[in-house]
């Protein structure tokens, strides 16, 4: 790739492109950087690669330091000679650069003609009120799109997260927290609820199940397998994070997944038995799951997602806000999803397939829910 200046600006960006693992230096950008990511890390593109995505690194040095940076996932469109482009909770790089944002957008140009790209899609996991964020994107010639449900690629928009830095750590976070919560907390545990953590792969076959037989119950959709086994293949066994069950008496009552990297670690899934809610285990799986990832040096504890940025009691979904608000997470609301267009006729055509797919596939979706529930 070419080297790019922007204007007068002397200082030199040397673009790289590489479906080569780049090294750990990438991960320590990432993993450096206020708004990197775990989606933009080496272990993520692994998990990707075995899902059938192909990872693209795109980086900007400057003397061989690592400026600005993309994981891009490319998907060959099947039938066709394009593909498609997502750059997920990315890209990172310093918004308030003019300079440095021209030369990035330039970049990426180049990627997607050099991938027969007709679309790249981004949704960086930066706070909305960013407003740095939405001029450089828009420069970049993005444009702000409306998620449209099961045919879209992006993260949670709006998650719920604990600013563990804030409160000094678990100790002062506990007193901080409603009395009620300290009280199941304190109640798991006098009734002899266990948690242990795990990262055996007897351990993500155990987790996946209690999954997937938690989804057929409710009804919310959960990943196959193969995505949950490259989570457990390069995230749990490489140190990044761990399963912790709950279970008391021998019985298993619920579990959850946390991933670990940089200063913040995710609770990514978790899954409910329906044995002996009385015995509030999933009160003390999210403790153990902050207190831990505390002690592995994360300030930040991201519960992921919840539905909407302003949860109201009537709404289907406001358990899971409550549930989180209760150890005092805090409601951030990205960005959003981003659009770049590359190839317009091809791009109009994906947005009509996209909103003629929608209710067909919600349809099948439920069919499979309920056939699944009956076997």
């Amino acid at each position: 790739m070419q080297v790019l200046t922007a204007g007068e600006n002397v200082r030199k960006l040397t673009p790289a492109i590489s479906s080569d693992d780049p090294g750990e230096r990438w991960d320590v950008f990432m993993a450096g950087h206020p708004d990197g990511y775990l989606m933009q890390s080496r272990a993520w593109a692994r998990v990707k690669a075995d899902t059938g995505w192909t990872p693209l690194f795109l980086r900007l040095e400057d003397d061989g330091r690592i400026r600005a940076a993309a994981l891009i996932l490319r998907r060959k469109i099947r039938g066709t000679t394009l593909s498609l482009l997502y750059i997920p909770q990315g890209p990172v790089l310093e918004w308030k650069d003019p300079a440095l944002v021209e030369i990035f957008a330039a970049a990426l140009r180049q990627v997607a003609g050099d991938q027969r790209a007709f679309l790249i899609q981004a949704d960086p996991a930066i706070p909305a009120d960013r407003t740095e964020v939405h001029d450089a994107l828009t420069r970049m010639g993005f444009q702000r799109e409306q998620k449209h449900g099961l045919f879209r690629v992006s993260q949670p928009i709006h998650v719920m997260r604990i600013p563990m830095d804030r409160y000094d750590g678990p100790q002062g976070l506990l007193h901080a927290l409603p009395h009620k919560t300290r009280y199941n907390i304190s109640l798991a545990e006098r009734r002899g609820v266990i948690v242990t953590p795990r990262t055996d792969r007897e351990a993500f076959r155990i987790f996946h199940r209690l999954l997937w037989e938690a989804g057929q119950k409710k009804g919310f959709p959960v990943r196959g397998d193969r995505f949950h086994e490259a989570i457990w293949r390069h995230c749990i066994q490489t140190g990044l994070g761990e399963y912790l069950f709950a279970t008391h008496q021998g019985h298993m009552l619920a579990a959850i997944q946390v991933i670990r990297f940089g200063r913040t670690a995710w609770y990514m899934y978790g899954a409910l038995t329906g044995e002996e809610h009385n015995l509030m285990a999933t009160y003390l799986l999210q403790w153990t799951g902050l207190s831990r990832s505390w002690e592995a040096g994360c300030r930040c504890y991201d519960m992921r997602g919840v539905h909407s940025a302003t949860p109201r009691p009537e709404d289907p979904e406001y358990g899971v806000y409550e549930f989180k608000r209760k150890f005092n997470a805090e409601l951030v609301s990205f960005v959003g999803e981003y659009d770049l267009v590359i190839k317009p006729w091809a791009y109009d055509f994906w947005r009509w397939l996209e909103y003629r797919v929608q209710q067909p596939a919600r349809w099948a979706f439920r069919l499979y829910q309920n056939l699944g529930s009956k076997r």
